[in-house]
């Protein structure tokens, strides 16, 4: 499997975090997705939309998702692997799962809005197939992601 190797996950995790850099760029909050297929080709990459589409929907993953299905003509993604800055929330992982993703690597943590990952005999059972990882280039992540709320608290705007 092309994914296993630590040179791997941080060359992908490192194209996530260039499509983070481009949510941030853009006033969004930094997450950025990449996703690889069975051979270990990038087929789809996003980042964050949703404050200029003024929807939950456009969620870095569910718009890289839609790509790849796309570029697939399937909704099943089966072998594929989802890169991904932050842990995905409930509704993307529901998304990943459904989608059929061998796995997820994750960057930073989320402890306010993560679907708790860390702790994975708390997920529900058709997550149990997903193989995931957390805390690949983590720092990177974390500090794009503080970078952006400093800026938000600088202009007093909330961020729900």
């Amino acid at each position: 499997m092309p994914h296993t190797s630590e040179a791997k996950k941080h060359f992908f995790m490192h194209k996530a975090l260039l499509q983070a850099k481009k949510a941030l760029k853009q006033g969004e909050v930094p997450v950025g997705v990449v996703i690889v297929n069975q051979q270990g080709i990038i087929i789809a990459q996003s980042y964050n939309r949703i404050e200029h589409n003024k929807c939950q929907t456009a969620h870095a993953e569910i718009r890289a998702i839609q790509k790849a299905c796309k570029k697939l003509s399937t909704w099943r993604l089966n072998g594929c692997w989802i890169y991904v800055t932050l842990e995905p929330c409930l509704m993307c992982l529901g998304l990943i799962s459904l989608s059929r993703f061998k796995g997820i690597i994750f960057g930073a943590p989320s402890t306010l809005f993560g679907s708790g990952l860390a702790d994975s005999k708390n997920l529900p059972h058709y997550t149990k197939e997903l193989i995931i990882e957390g805390g690949i280039k983590a720092k990177e992540s974390t500090d794009l992601l503080q970078e952006f709320f400093k800026k938000v608290r600088r202009k007093g705007k909330g961020t729900q």
